[in-house]
């Protein structure tokens, strides 16, 4: 008799292994996004504008009023946002025609001048505002970064989303609102 060959384990243990890493990669992709059932008006806001704004000034939604709007929930020191920054901003540069409204909150940054800097350096196109107090993002319910929300040109929130989106997704998602 012949012992039991391991050489049926070594594949299957591999590919498993491949399978566990391609997870992990993927992982910080995968975004779940989900249309409002009934639209809901967007919860206002008034923020101070750290980056594509007048020294001093304040963004409120109602400044945006009548626009498309994709509101970027992110963080510094979120990698996943590092990634969607540049996507939102092909986006905001591509859409702006249409009247595409791209504004990021920065949350969750103690240090406020960090996040100018970060904006600054990436030479970003739409405005970034400061949720200094958490108010806002406790108001749109916001509790994984990076998320998204976008309103439709009648203030409603049409769509949510949370983790990286592609920009392929976020154009479909744009699709009814633009």
């Amino acid at each position: 008799m012949s012992e039991p060959s391991s050489s049926g384990i070594a594949p299957t243990a591999a590919v498993i292994a491949a399978l566990a890493l391609g997870a992990l990669m993927v992982l910080p992709r995968i975004s779940f996004s989900r249309d409002e059932a009934k639209p809901v008006p967007a919860p206002a806001f008034v923020l101070p504008v750290i980056h594509n704004g007048d020294p001093g000034s304040r963004l409120s939604l109602d400044d945006l009023k009548g626009s498309p709007v994709i509101l970027d929930f992110w963080a510094t020191w979120c990698q996943p946002c590092a990634m969607q920054t540049p996507v939102l901003d092909r986006l905001a540069r591509r859409h702006q025609a249409r009247g595409l409204k791209v504004v990021g909150l920065n949350v969750a940054d103690d240090e406020h001048t960090a996040a100018a800097r970060y904006a600054e350096g990436k030479g970003l196109a739409y405005p970034i505002v400061v949720d200094e107090t958490g108010e806002t993002q406790r108001k749109y319910a916001v509790t994984r970064l990076p998320s998204l929300v976008i309103i439709d040109r009648e203030g409603r929130v049409v769509h949510r989303t949370s983790g990286f989106v592609d920009e392929a997704s976020l154009d479909r998602l744009l699709k009814d609102v633009l």
